[in-house]
């Protein structure tokens, strides 16, 4: 019976609505021997490392992707991982009261009594959030890959190029096909690849992994890239993390920052080569949700949500009230209150004389001296603390980088009247502080990119990404859905950022794609790709398996940072 592309549909559903303590869906069988799956072709690991996707010209944006049904390695479940965690514990703990017991026979303490702190101790005896351990919980996400044997790989492309039809519905026969393939010794071919274009010509391609960076896999590069044939002009592309997206037990929803260089160059080769004043840099925000990182004042980021759950809790009142971490009891307040008055009374106190001799300090943009601005950094610095519901504080980044009142204004006025009928009076004017927060967290990323000159970019850039929070949020609330989403994307040239603020990383990934045509066909195209990480655990296993082992440092005096070439290993 012939494949259609509904099997494929209904499989990828059954995945994605997949609970933790549901078993796997069975998978959608090729011959009854080979997984076979429909995915975005921009999801496939060093595929998706191009620069544009879209100019591969494929027949289609999703791929069939083939591999065994069975993982090559052994593979555990969060679960079972987690139990047998427990398990150990138990043991140990249970062992340890043993020898204890055997120690103090007779009432007598014996001359070593040892405990050992477990991870599961250390946080059962904190207090609730006290404490974060970083790094607990973070796992490394793989890409879903069982490859088969390069030689079963090259046989199966071989039969699908002449049988596809046979097996497939019309529909199915034409997406191009990714096999996922292993072969034990460098290079090693981890994709076969074949199918049409756009234009109906047909094509095959292989991802071969060279092995970690040293100077003999730069010759084979360069020699592979000469093969590929001439190129005219080097694409070359360079990705810095600024926030990495690492999710923990209090960030399920984390977001990140990513700095995407691109530029050309009609020399030769050179990898890791480095990108010139003229590179395009994209900087893409993903705020995520809930995701503190993002504000460079805390207070805000617990206020916002605080008050979100307030408006949820009178709007849906069998839910319940969720507090600050460190909230102050009732009368704390009113004996600060007190101390505020008292202090305000006198002429020497430090507030005002804040506001009468300007001794402030700004977030970002020293010049702004308006009024508003003078109150915003005197509350940063000094002992005079604004209310904690006032609005002045979500848009305080907004007013010093130069956003005018009455625009901030017009936008809380627009999201509440748009919001009001779905949301209710009380809860659109909170909800309508979300855009303005989630921009002013927006922007102060930016901020902290640009070189001091160009600073002058921040007010325009604070309108586009205010007016794009503000107009998602009214659409999602339109169909009654609510906006979680915050991402942000503009593109700046290299000229204009402060590379010391993210380059003094290493890009996770670099690529250089190059292609050479028969007049105005493209004849071949190949991309070099250096990773950090790679998506897909078996080419991690053989790439780290023939990696240079680094020499460990033991005393102060011997102590030396990493060579260059040491450093480059790494990729």
């Amino acid at each position: 019976m012939a494949l259609k592309l509904e099997d494929l549909h209904n499989y990828n559903t059954l995945v994605a609505t997949k609970g933790e303590e549901d078993e796997e869906p069975t998978p959608v069988l090729l011959l009854n021997k080979y997984r076979i799956r429909l995915l975005p072709l921009s999801s496939l690991p060093f595929v998706q490392n191009y620069s544009n996707i879209s100019q591969l010209s494929l027949n289609s944006d999703d791929v069939l992707v083939i591999d065994s049904p069975i993982g090559a390695t052994e593979k555990y479940s969060k679960k079972s991982i987690e139990n047998s965690k427990k398990s150990m514990i138990k043991e140990e703990d249970e062992s340890m009261e043993m020898e204890e017991d055997k120690e103090n026979e007779g009432g007598e303490i014996g001359p070593l009594v040892t405990s050992f702190l477990t991870l599961e101790k250390l946080q059962k005896g904190a207090p609730l959030n006290d404490i974060e351990i970083v790094g607990l919980d973070c796992e490394v996400q793989f890409f879903d890959a069982n490859p088969i044997p390069f030689e079963d790989g090259v046989s199966l492309q071989r039969f699908l190029r002449l049988e596809s039809s046979a097996h497939f519905s019309p529909a199915v026969d034409k997406l191009p096909i990714w096999i996922s393939t292993i072969s034990q010794n460098i290079p090693s071919v981890c994709w076969i690849a074949s199918g049409r274009t756009q234009k109906n010509v047909q094509f095959s391609g292989v991802t071969r992994v060279i092995g970690h960076f040293n100077e003999i896999n730069q010759k084979l590069i360069k020699q592979l890239n000469e093969a590929a044939g001439a190129a005219q002009v080097n694409r070359y592309r360079a990705v810095y993390d600024g926030i990495r997206k690492i999710a923990t037990p209090t960030r399920e929803s984390p977001g990140e920052v990513i700095i995407d260089m691109r530029w050309n160059t009609k020399s030769s080769l050179v990898l890791l080569e480095q990108p010139d004043n003229a590179a395009d840099c994209i900087i893409k925000i993903d705020l995520g949700w809930r995701d503190n990182r993002f504000f460079i004042d805390e207070s805000i980021f617990e206020q916002l949500f605080f008050v979100l759950n307030l408006a949820d809790v009178l709007a849906n009142p069998e839910k319940e009230v969720i507090f600050p971490v460190e909230y102050v009891k009732f009368g704390d307040l009113v004996k600060e209150m007190d101390e505020i008055v008292e202090a305000c009374s006198h002429e020497d106190n430090n507030f005002l004389q804040a506001l009468t001799y300007g001794k402030i300090k700004s977030h970002v943009q020293e010049g702004n001296k308006s009024h508003l601005a003078s109150l915003i950094r005197a509350s940063k610095t000094c002992d005079f603390r604004m209310p904690i519901l006032e609005r002045l504080s979500t848009i305080e980044m907004m007013m010093e980088i130069g956003v005018e009142t009455d625009e901030l204004t017009f936008i809380l006025k627009t999201c509440e009247n748009e919001l009001t009928t779905g949301e209710g009076a009380l809860n659109s004017s909170v909800v309508s502080l979300l855009p303005i927060t989630m921009a002013l967290a927006t922007v102060n990323q930016i901020f902290g990119l640009l070189n001091e000159k160009d600073y002058v970019l921040l007010p325009e850039l604070a309108r586009r990404v205010l007016t794009k929070f503000t107009s998602g949020m009214i659409e999602k609330a339109k169909r009654g859905e609510t906006e979680t989403d915050y991402t942000f994307e503009t593109t700046l040239p290299l000229l204009r950022m402060s590379k010391e603020k993210f380059m003094d990383k290493r890009p996770r990934i670099w690529t250089c794609e190059n292609m050479s045509t028969v007049g105005a066909h493209c004849q071949t195209r190949i991309m070099t790709s250096l990773e950090l990480e790679s998506s897909m655990e078996h080419v991690s296993r053989i790439v780290n398996a023939g990696r240079p082992i680094r020499e460990i440092v033991e005393t102060e005096e011997t102590q030396r940072k990493p060579t260059i070439e040491e450093l480059n290993a790494d990729y």
